[in-house]
């Protein structure tokens, strides 16, 4: 990044000529768009949109924006392929798979919808085939007739996938005898051999990732790097297994951030360690997610018995150019077979230096637009009393500020992941008695909402890349983020330790450092409010989980 950077925001360019203000200012241009109502847009662009990043999509998105083709068009069509079951792309040893892809496990079969409109003619005899590119003879078939700008959809199964490549393509064509009239590819990704991942337990793996590691070369060229060579060749994934289905990933392509992993190809992150800028600079932002080649981040399993399980990441928080301070964190993710675990982090640091501790991230795989996979309640708060607060997103701050209002008593956070999935992440502490006071607000392109909050390409996976303000479609080549609500530097729960030592830092040089431990209550789970309310009570002061 240059010496002069832009964040934009709702409109909002701020420059700054200094990275020490630049990530400052880049807070202070968020927190600009978390206040701000959004009555700024047009009713009607709230409703059907050519913006590829509004609904409709896919396949709802054919004969709705007919405007967009001329009479000349013969036909306007679309096709989705999707397995019989839906597994856990982790499952199958695989981890974010773009979101336009066919994932299949050994022996799937599945179904190929096609929704289509002929704008300039009859065509009653039309035909759907589609066929594997490494199996062109074997096809499969179901007739369509079309009439002029009717829209029609069908269904036709899967070709056989026996003797497929692990790689490979699902072509569609839509046929009017042997004249095509379209066709599509779609890319398949066939597991033939997954791995056995334990009903409660960890397992060290590689985790497949079929496209490259996107890279943004400083003079703003795109290129690109195979993904198996991303990291030394040394380092492993690390996924938690628990009985309930959910996975907890330590995975190479997020820095080693962990984060639980949908089944619907989701996930949801609780963050790190973040701190504010240091006083002999930096470049972007400082925090593990910057460590791209994982020079610094480590994950270990230290316990994998059957009652418990317990993993280990340590980090250090770096600026864009790799720099560090000798500040360094030990996070502790210890899990039981009911599906619930904690999370310990345990701070050395220079002396009464900020850091950020908890915000909800949630990743998505390239391909998939935050409007379209998100569900708009992504977020419900239950205290223990039984009162139920949810955000809806995006964030208002003139409907929604009373939902921030402080009872000076913990709450339990609910975070869905997708708008299919049946689990929900869960976060507690009962040394919190903050709220979040910061909620991330919606980015426009174009006039129009885009996404539900913030959303950034920069991370996972993509490399190069510096902290923006603005969609881009790199959304095409990477997995993305999206952060909803955050404490801040400011708000932290009180910590179970706190004192200063005489110790080395991670630079060995050995100087007073403030050693601070936190422990929040994590989950995943598909408990009732009231369930979940005694659930939590019944594990707070145990050993399980001590105040």
């Amino acid at each position: 990044m240059g010496e002069e950077s832009k964040f934009e925001s709702k409109g909002f360019p701020v420059r700054f000529h200094n990275h020490g203000e630049w990530l400052a200012g880049a807070l202070l241009a968020l927190s600009i768009i978390l206040v701000m109502p959004l009555n700024g847009m047009a009713e009607g662009k709230e409703e059907t949109s050519s913006h590829p990043w509004r609904p409709p999509f896919g396949l709802d998105r054919v004969g709705q924006l007919s405007s967009n083709h001329p009479a000349s068009t013969t036909l306007e069509a679309d096709a989705e392929a999707r397995p019989d079951e839906i597994i856990n792309p982790v499952d199958l040893g695989t981890i974010l798979v773009p979101d336009d892809w066919l994932l299949l496990g050994p022996g799937q079969s599945g179904t190929i919808e096609v929704a289509a409109i002929s704008h300039d003619r009859d065509i009653p005899n039309a035909s759907v085939i589609a066929w594997f590119e490494s199996k062109p003879n074997s096809k499969s078939h179901a007739s369509i007739s079309l009439k002029k700008n009717e829209l029609v959809g069908i269904q036709c199964p899967l070709p056989e996938i026996e003797g497929i490549s692990e790689e490979d393509f699902l072509t569609v064509a839509i046929m009017n005898g042997e004249e095509e009239l379209w066709r599509k590819e779609i890319r398949v990704l066939l597991v033939p051999d997954p791995p056995t991942l334990p009903v409660f337990g960890a397992t060290e793996l590689k985790l497949r990732y079929d496209a490259p590691i996107s890279i943004l070369n400083r003079d703003g060229s795109l290129d690109e790097m195979d993904y198996d060579k991303g990291w030394d060749p040394s380092l492993s994934d690390v996924v938690v297994s628990l009985p309930n289905g959910s996975r907890f990933v330590f995975w190479r392509g997020a820095s080693y951030i962990p984060f639980w992993a949908g089944r619907y190809n989701t996930g949801l992150c609780y963050e790190w360690a973040e701190t504010t800028p240091p006083p002999d600079g930096f470049v972007d932002s400082i925090e593990p997610l910057m460590d791209k080649e994982l020079r610094y981040s480590r994950v270990e399993i230290l316990e994998n018995g059957p009652g418990r399980v317990h993993v280990r990441w340590s980090y250090q928080s770096c600026d864009f150019n790799y720099k560090v301070w000798g500040d360094f964190a030990v996070e502790d993710y210890v899990f039981y077979p009911d599906g619930f675990g904690t999370r310990t982090l345990t701070l050395t640091s220079e002396p009464d230096r900020e850091y950020e501790l908890s915000e909800f991230i949630l990743l998505t795989p390239a391909n998939a637009y935050p409007i379209e996979v998100l569900p708009s309640n992504l977020i419900e708060i239950l205290f223990l009393d039984g009162e139920k607060r949810s955000f809806d997103f995006p964030f208002q701050a003139e409907r929604d500020k009373e939902l921030l209002a402080t009872r000076n008593q913990p709450a339990i956070f609910r975070v869905r992941l997708n708008k299919q999935e049946r689990l929900s992440g869960i976060y507690f502490n009962p040394r919190d008695f903050d709220l979040p006071q910061i909620v991330f607000g919606p980015f426009f392109d174009q006039g129009v909402m885009v996404t539900p909050a913030y959303w950034g390409s920069h991370w996972p996976l993509a490399r190069g890349k510096t902290t923006g303000g603005s969609i881009d479609d790199r959304i095409h080549l990477t997995p993305s983020h999206n952060s909803l609500m955050t404490w801040g530097f400011k708000h932290r729960p009180e910590p179970i330790e706190d004192r200063l030592a005489e110790t080395k830092d991670a630079l060995g040089k050995l100087r007073t450092m403030q050693i601070r431990k936190w422990r929040w209550l994590i989950g995943m789970t598909d408990l009732s409010d009231d369930q979940l309310i005694e659930k939590v009570k019944s594990l707070i002061g145990t050993e399980r989980f001590p105040e």
